[in-house]
């Protein structure tokens, strides 16, 4: 059985909170962490994603850092979203790990660091499409079986 955590370090912006809450809590995860939210994101973000955290019945954590939220929550594994590189394993690698997995994304697009020697850096992707996009694709890689597409006919020329 997998328990999901999911970590989002290092944000100043009340939009992203807000749009990393709603995936977050869109794909049923319980338990949304920020490290590292400043500015107008922890004045205004904070207190919109906690609104989204209630109407989900789900619980907002907000912790000074990354290192807090591994202390608190002693994940089995952590798995860091990167931009795709020679380094970076395919989330699909992952696919059927158990236990309480901590999925961890930088706020700002950029690439974060966790040490330790559960951590695997990961890509659900091979383009580089923002870190909101690749926790969408991870958390519906992970959930399992997401995508309500339909095929019709060829998708030539698309």
């Amino acid at each position: 059985m997998r328990e999901l955590i999911v970590l989002v370090d290092n944000t100043s912006s009340v939009a992203r909170v807000v749009e990393f809450a709603k995936v977050v809590y869109g794909f049923g995860v319980k338990n949304l962490v920020l490290t590292h939210v400043y500015g107008s994101a922890a004045q205004q973000g904070v207190p919109e994603a906690f609104k989204i955290s209630l109407k989900y019945s789900s619980s907002l954590i907000i912790l000074p850092t990354i290192r807090d939220a591994l202390d608190l929550f002693k994940p089995d594994h952590v798995l860091v979203i990167r931009r795709p590189s020679p380094q970076v394993k395919p989330l699909t690698d992952f696919i059927n790990i158990d236990g309480r997995v901590m999925l961890a994304v930088d706020g700002s697009d950029q690439d974060i660091r966790v040490e330790g020697s559960n951590v695997s850096y990961v890509t659900p992707v091979k383009y580089d499409i923002g870190n909101i996009g690749q926790l969408t694709l991870a958390l519906c890689t992970l959930m399992g079986g997401c995508l309500n597409v339909q095929h019709q006919g060829s998708t030539q020329g698309l």
